[in-house]
C-alpha cells in the first residue's frame, strides 16, 4: 500500500518511519530538496533533527511531486503552514479525487477559506480529507512511543483507513469537527509563545504551568465563541497538545516567546532562521477571533509579536 507522506521535515520524516512499522505499507517521502533525496539515494540515509539516521526499505525519498503521487493510496500534508497553499495547487495535476488526504499543518490561510480542510475540499474537490493533531513530539513518536492522535473528519471511511495503515502503538480517537480541531492547532502554537514569555519573565516550571491554565481557559472560550464548540469532551489533540507543546521547553514557538521579551532583535532573527508556526499565524488571527482585546493574554501575545520589526 502506496502513501505519501508530503514534506521532509521532523514530523514528516517521524510519521513516515512509523508508518514503516507495518511492512505492507511503501511510504513515499516527497521533499523539495534534492540533497535530501540524494542523501537517501546514496547513503540509504535521512536526516532526522540535524542527525543522519539510516532509512527503513520501504521508505522511498523524491523530489517529484508527480513521482510521490503515481499510484499512491493516500497522501499525508506535513509542510509548513506558509507553504499549504503553494502546495495544495502543485497537486492538482496529479491528484484523484478518491485518494483520502490526511492534514497535519498547522495553521491558516491568509484568505478565506482560511481553513486547510475547507480550502483542500475545494481546490481538489476531495471527498476524504482528515485533519489530525495529537500530543506527539516528533522524537518521541520517532523513537516508536506509544501516542494518541486525534482524526477530525465527517468522512467515516477516511477515519477507518487511517485505522488500517497505522501500526499498534498508534492509537485514533475521531471526532467531527475539522475546524475545531484546526483552530486548536493554531491557538496551541499561540499559546506556546505566551508560555515562553512567562517563563522569561518568571523562570520556574510553577509559573509556566500556571500561565498555561489560564491560556487554556482563553483557549475554549475561544473556541466556543467563534465555532460555538463548547469543549465538554476532552480529546488528546485538544488538552493533551495543548499542554504538551505549551510546556515544551526548547520548541520554537517557547523559545520564540522567550525571546519576545529578552530582546525583540534576537526574536526577528529567530523567527528568520526557523519556522515559527505560532508567530506565522499570529496576524492571520484577529480574522477569526473578534474582539481580541477580550482575550488578554491572547492579546498581550499579539501586542508583543507586533512590535517585532
Amino acid at each position: 500500500m502506496k502513501i505519501t507522506c508530503i514534506g521532509s521535515g521532523v514530523f514528516s520524516l517521524a510519521l513516515a518511519k512509523s508508518l514503516s512499522k507495518k511492512k505492507e505499507n511503501q511510504i513515499v517521502i516527497w521533499t523539495h530538496d534534492k540533497e535530501v533525496s540524494q542523501m537517501a539515494l546514496n547513503e540509504n540515509k535521512l536526516l532526522f533533527d540535524g542527525k543522519k539516521v539510516y532509512k527503513p526499505q520501504n521508505i522511498l525519498v523524491t523530489s517529484s511531486l508527480s513521482e510521490a503521487l503515481q499510484n499512491t493510496s493516500s497522501i499525508f500534508l506535513l509542510v509548513s503552514s506558509l507553504y499549504v497553499k503553494e502546495i495544495v495547487l502543485k497537486l492538482k495535476k496529479d491528484y484523484k479525487v478518491n485518494i483520502p488526504i490526511f492534514i497535519g499543518s498547522k495553521g491558516l490561510l491568509s484568505e478565506k477559506p482560511y481553513y486547510f480542510t475547507h480550502f483542500v475540499k475545494k481546490a481538489l474537490n476531495a471527498k476524504k480529507i482528515a485533519f489530525f493533531a495529537g500530543p506527539n513530539l516528533a522524537k518521541d513518536l520517532f523513537n516508536d512511543a506509544e501516542v494518541f492522535i486525534t482524526v477530525a473528519t465527517k468522512n467515516k471511511s477516511a477515519f477507518s483507513y487511517f485505522q488500517s495503515i497505522v501500526p499498534r502503538k498508534i492509537h485514533l480517537e475521531e471526532m467531527k469537527e475539522e475546524k475545531v480541531l484546526e483552530l486548536a492547532s493554531v491557538l496551541k502554537n499561540i499559546y506556546a509563545i505566551g508560555a515562553g514569555m512567562a517563563y522569561a519573565k518568571s523562570p520556574y516550571r510553577s509559573t509556566v504551568f500556571s500561565y498555561l491554565t489560564e491560556a487554556y481557559k482563553e483557549y475554549n472560550q475561544i473556541l466556543y465563541e467563534t465555532l460555538n464548540y463548547s469543549g465538554e469532551v476532552i480529546y488528546t489533540g485538544t488538552l493533551g497538545d495543548f499542554f504538551l507543546t505549551g510546556s515544551s521547553f526548547t520548541s520554537r514557538n517557547f523559545s520564540y516567546g522567550r525571546l519576545l521579551v529578552k530582546t525583540k532583535k534576537e526574536a526577528k532573527l529567530f523567527s528568520h532562521c526557523y519556522t515559527v508556526e505560532g508567530k506565522n499565524n499570529l496576524e492571520i488571527l484577529p480574522m477569526m477571533v473578534k474582539k481580541m482585546n477580550r482575550f488578554p493574554l491572547l492579546y498581550q501575545i499579539w501586542q508583543e509579536n507586533r512590535l517585532v520589526k
